[in-house]
């Protein structure tokens, strides 16, 4: 059984498999059968990814917290004891449980970069959730188009000339930087492409 969706955009999402609901055994990123499969590679099914403790928790908080909520108005019924305590302890499981639907959700600006992402990944996830081996490959299919196009692949070399960088071509610039790897240059680097992307948007 799946539980624990987070990350969503555009019906691609990471979820944990559990087993009986109690044991969390691997997370995956899903993706929609039904979006749009305009990239350079086209994902096959559900990814492995590293396991993701935010899935784990929620997947719990979603299915035992409602069960809990569900469970104490029986169980005080059949005790013969039905007291206020009884209500207020369901109204805050309710709460909880309302609060752990709604987190994991996403903040616009953080879809749109995924987005941006999935145009020349097919995935529309943050690198970072990624094992190591599909990052690689990636990063290398990325990494071979930016050679074709006669692109720098180091983030000083891509800042040097990133006002010649073609507006169409600032997609497969930013989706390497992600890919290409976490430190603080690589970091800033995809930043300020991000950035060229969100003012040529406007």
């Amino acid at each position: 059984m799946m539980f624990g969706r987070v990350d969503e955009v555009d019906g691609h999402y990471i979820a944990t498999n559990f087993v009986a609901a109690t044991i969390p055994t691997e997370s995956m990123y899903i993706t929609s059968k039904t979006a749009a499969r305009a990239s350079v590679t086209s994902p096959l099914g559900p990814l492995r990814v590293k396991t993701d403790w935010r899935s784990i928790g929620l997947g719990y908080a979603r299915t035992w917290i409602p069960a809990l909520g569900l469970a104490l108005p029986f169980l005080s019924l059949l005790s013969g004891q039905f007291v206020v305590e009884t209500l207020v302890a369901t109204a805050a499981t309710s709460a909880l449980a309302f609060v752990a639907y709604r987190s994991g959700k996403l903040p616009d600006r953080e879809k749109q970069r995924l987005r941006l992402l999935g145009t020349v990944t097919g995935l529309r996830i943050d690198p970072t959730k990624l094992t190591d081996q599909t990052r690689a490959v990636k990063r290398d299919s990325l990494g071979d188009l930016m050679d074709k196009g006669g692109i720098p692949m180091t983030p000083e070399g891509i800042l040097e000339v990133i006002d010649d960088i073609p507006i169409p071509a600032m997609a497969l610039v930013y989706g390497y930087a992600c890919y290409a790897g976490d430190d603080p240059a690589w970091r800033e680097c995809a930043e300020i492409i991000y950035q060229r992307h969100e003012q040529s948007e406007q």
